[in-house]
Order: structure tokens, then C-alpha cells, then sequence
């Protein structure tokens, strides 16, 4: 029985080990770079989920009149946000440069119907719901909304109108 033989030239070993160690340290960083930005991104969703969550949670302890800690449900189909009556009458938000009929309604469903309201909510919440309305919404820059809200709140009408129309024209 003939076995066939192998010839290797040896010369050329080196070169391939390097090549295929080039291309496995190529793989490994590349991996390591896409898991990393993989990874960021979560965390920046769940730090999201964690405020939206800080916020219902006063808000049922609000409602509740308590601060006993209750059971997290971990089978939640959906999220539901209670509407609030404010203790007046309900600000026209409209006034606010960016906010026109519908995302005055969005602000609404999520129980924001104040000036007041509206400045204490943080602008990580106001876009969460922007997002949540979709991508039409999401493009909204609310900024500005707590300041010019306080303006209105206080009545300084001229002010907030000055404001506005520096915020429109982009000047100072």
C-alpha cells in the first residue's frame, strides 16, 4: 500500500501562520467593537425604561397616598398611564413654541395638563413620549418647553413671546 506523500515547503509556513493570525486578530477586534456598541445601546434603552419606570412609580405612590413598596409585576402586558385632573383648569400648552393641537393631546393622555406640569417634567420623559407617539413626533425639540412653560405659568406674556420668536428665528 502506497501512501501519497505531502510536500510542504516550509518557506511559505511562516507567512500563513501570520496571515491567518492577521485575519483572526482582524475578526476579534472588529467582533469586540460591534458587541460594544451592541452593549451601549442597551444600556441606554434600559436607563430610558428605569426613568419611565422612577416616574410611574411616584406617580402610583402619588395617586396612592403611600410609600409602601409594592411587588414588581413582571407579566405587565401593558403600560398604562393614569390621567391625572389637574387642580385647575387646563393650561392652553399651545401657546408653547413646538407644541400645537396633537402633541398637546399626547401631553395630555399622559396627565400633563399644566404649565406647572409640564415644568417639572423632565425632558427625558416629554421625549419618551414623543417617541412613543411615533416618528412624526420624535423630531420635536422640547428644550425649551419647561422654560417657556414657567413664562406662561407666570403670565409674562411679552417675555415668552420674545422667546418664542428668538426660538423661531434662531436668533439671539
Amino acid at each position: 500500500m502506497n501512501f501519497p506523500t505531502v510536500s510542504m515547503d516550509f518557506d511559505s509556513l511562516p507567512m500563513a501562520v501570520a496571515q491567518i493570525t492577521l485575519l483572526l486578530l482582524t475578526a476579534t477586534v472588529l467582533g469586540w467593537i460591534l458587541a460594544k456598541m451592541i452593549i451601549k445601546r442597551r444600556i441606554h434603552n434600559l436607563q430610558e425604561l428605569i426613568e419611565e419606570k422612577k416616574y410611574e412609580l411616584a406617580q402610583h405612590r402619588t395617586l396612592t397616598n403611600t410609600t409602601v413598596d409594592y411587588p414588581i409585576a413582571t407579566n405587565a402586558s401593558k403600560t398604562v398611564y393614569p390621567t391625572i385632573s389637574p387642580d385647575h383648569a387646563p393650561d392652553d400648552l399651545k401657546v408653547i413654541e413646538g407644541i400645537g393641537p396633537k402633541i398637546e393631546e399626547i401631553l395630555n393622555r399622559e396627565g400633563i395638563h399644566t404649565y406647572e406640569q409640564l415644568m417639572e417634567t423632565s425632558l427625558l420623559r416629554i421625549a419618551s413620549f414623543l417617541k412613543k407617539a411615533g416618528p412624526r413626533y420624535q423630531l420635536h425639540d422640547p428644550s425649551t418647553w419647561p422654560q417657556q412653560a414657567a413664562l406662561a405659568k407666570q403670565q409674562k406674556w411679552e417675555e415668552l413671546e420674545r422667546l418664542k420668536l428668538k426660538l423661531i428665528s434662531g436668533r439671539e
